[in-house]
């Protein structure tokens, strides 16, 4: 018998396959699932990839009734549209409030924080997505230089979803009609449209969009020279890559997964263009830690996943044996990285500030030398002031001119200081 369920639906097989790959016969994925037929595999643990919908949640609760281990692994950011919009007209369920199941396996600490804040403490793992781990471990170089003698390859993307109402659809089609009008005369910018849900026929532009897989998108990306999306999980496989990630958000909402360059209006658009073309570095660094917040992505993701599904395991199968209400701990995945923003490996303070000469020094025992005599030469300077002022007290009528300089600094509104 299968340790593990995965509950399966359309969309979501993908995203099992590393697991698969991993667990073989230990797992199954079962797309034609109810209570009792998952029941029957007798299993230690059932996964999902969502649990909004009403027949996965009834096989969760039923799992946790039987004090099975389950676990919703995210298969993308959250966005505020599809949290709020979604459920308007009372026909679907609000999304991970509060979450059903015993642990969330959060892309990073930004969705941990904000699950938390909804009432789930207790329940954040933060492992990253190993459908991007391709994209790790590309290692791809941050890109803040434009290869001269062609135009700027730009990757205008939408979700999957472009609207949860017509009038939000309407406000995309919008924003998309601008950035194309926008880009329609520019010789020295090349554009790649990749747009959900037939868009890209009521815009009358050519699109390469054939999979939401992510498969397609993972070979697109490296060919590219920057992004401009609609809150999306491809911001973040952008951001991956080393791209300049600009978000079209002319929905007027929060955005819960920032990025560095955020276009909500038309007026927006030419700025954002000129820095996309050629990126400033500190806009580069601060989209970097926006991926860091959001993604863990210092190593592959598959790893802790693992660990976090073989640990559950292990804690279900303990408790069931003493016959103990199943429970598991706040934090199952421990490391610093949870708790400290490292820098980014790109962060360098003479590229940041090229006025400044004295951060291109590299050398440490030239910089060494150098503070030593500074160091000295300010403990001389005190000598030589206390000396001098020693010797102005000795002075006859030094009180006398101190308050002359003084009242002469006030009347003529003079800075600095004139005090004898």
């Amino acid at each position: 018998m299968p340790e593990i369920v995965v509950l399966g639906a359309s969309g979501f097989f993908h995203h099992a396959e590393p697991l698969r790959h991993h667990f073989g016969e230990r797992m199954v994925i079962e797309a034609d699932y109810s209570p009792s037929k998952v029941a029957a595999y007798q299993p230690d643990l059932v996964i999902t990839f969502e649990a909004s919908n009403p027949q996965r949640g009834m096989v969760v609760a039923e799992m946790m009734r039987r004090n099975v281990a389950t676990l919703l692994i995210m298969d993308g950011i959250q966005e505020w549209r599809n949290t709020w919009s979604r459920i308007k007209g009372g026909n679907k369920r609000p999304l991970n409030q509060p979450i059903l199941t015993h642990k969330v396996a959060c892309l990073g600490r930004l969705d941990a924080r904000l699950y938390e804040s909804w009432g789930n403490v207790g329940k954040c793992e933060i492992v990253g997505a190993p459908r991007l781990d391709d994209l790790v471990m590309g290692n791809y170089p941050m890109r803040t230089q434009l290869i001269e003698g062609r135009p700027l390859r730009l990757l205008v993307m939408t979700a999957r979803t472009p609207g949860f109402t017509p009038e939000e659809r309407e406000i995309t089609l919008q924003s998309l009609r601008d950035l194309r009008d926008h880009l329609k005369p520019r010789k020295d910018i090349e554009v790649v449209w990749r747009l959900s849900k037939g868009l890209h026929l009521e815009l009358r532009v050519e699109n390469t969009f054939t999979s939401a897989t992510g498969e397609e998108l993972h070979q697109l990306l490296p060919q590219m020279d920057a992004v401009i999306t609609t809150p999306s999980t491809a911001q973040l496989e952008a951001m991956l890559v080393g791209l300049p990630v600009a978000l079209l958000n002319y929905h007027l909402v929060p955005v819960y997964t920032p990025a560095a360059w955020e276009i909500k209006c038309s007026d927006h658009i030419e700025p954002v263009l000129k820095d996309l073309c050629n990126p400033p570095f500190e806009r580069m660094l601060y989209q970097d830690f926006c991926l860091h917040d959001a993604l863990e992505c210092r190593t592959p993701a598959l790893p802790r996943l693992i660990q976090l599904v073989e640990t559950m395991i292990k804690i279900r199968k303990e408790q069931h044996s003493k016959g103990t209400p199943l429970s598991f701990p706040a934090r199952i995945l421990d490391s610093p990285e949870y708790f400290v923003s490292w820098p980014s490996e790109a962060f360098d303070l003479e590229r940041l500030y090229p006025d400044h000469p004295v951060f291109r020094l590299r050398e440490v025992t030239f910089l060494q030398s150098e503070l030593d005599a500074a160091l000295i030469t300010i403990e001389q300077l005190k000598e030589q002031v206390n000396t001098l002022t020693h010797r102005l007290h000795r002075i006859p009528g030094y009180t006398w001119l101190s308050r002359l300089a003084l009242s002469f600094q006030r009347r003529f509104h003079l800075g600095g200081h004139y005090q004898v």
